[in-house]
């Protein structure tokens, strides 16, 4: 992968830059209805975007709740620190609902392995990738998968550190 990293963006923190905060996008709102959020156009402001079902600090899109960080770890003790905060990985439901993900702009390990057996795209619910998730391209000899942009996901060894992004449902 080259080591190249863009970190243009930066969620994960209420104290986000003024230039971030300034910037418009169809994204985030700090609408919160029944468990689902409604996409308007506001400015964005991650104490707008908290919402109930998240914990303090997680971003609230629609169905989902999100933790960008900027640490960088290898993919299992990424995926042990999604655990340990009752979470896993980030996992691409859909791109209607994880629209805002298109704006990541450097590398994040994401829950998504090859698997041994059959060389087959699995995420971490043993769910098998289907092809309108997400493309993965291979870069690297590896089984492990960094989400890039655009739904795009590359392919690294598991033990290269990343940043990574922990993700949760809302039920």
């Amino acid at each position: 992968m080259n080591k190249v990293h863009n970190y243009n963006l930066k969620l994960a923190k209420h104290n986000t830059s003024t230039q971030w905060q300034k910037q418009r996008y169809p994204l985030i709102t700090s609408k919160c209805t029944e468990n689902s959020l409604v996409n308007q156009e506001v400015p964005i402001s991650l104490k707008e975007s908290y919402c109930g079902p998240c914990p303090k600090d997680w971003i609230c899109y629609r169905n989902n709740c999100y933790q960008f960080f900027n640490e960088s770890k290898n993919w299992y003790e990424s995926q042990a620190s999604c655990i340990s905060q009752n979470s896993s990985l980030l996992k691409i439901y859909s791109r209607v609902d994880q629209y805002f993900l298109k704006l990541v702009k450097s590398y994040h390990w994401m829950g998504l392995v090859q698997m041994s057996t059959n060389g087959s795209w699995q995420w971490e619910d043993g769910a098998i990738l289907s092809p309108n998730q997400l493309t993965v391209i291979e870069m690297q000899k590896g089984t492990c998968v960094v989400y890039g942009s655009s739904f795009k996901g590359y392919t690294e060894n598991c033990s290269t550190p990343y940043m990574y992004i922990c993700m949760r449902r809302i039920a």
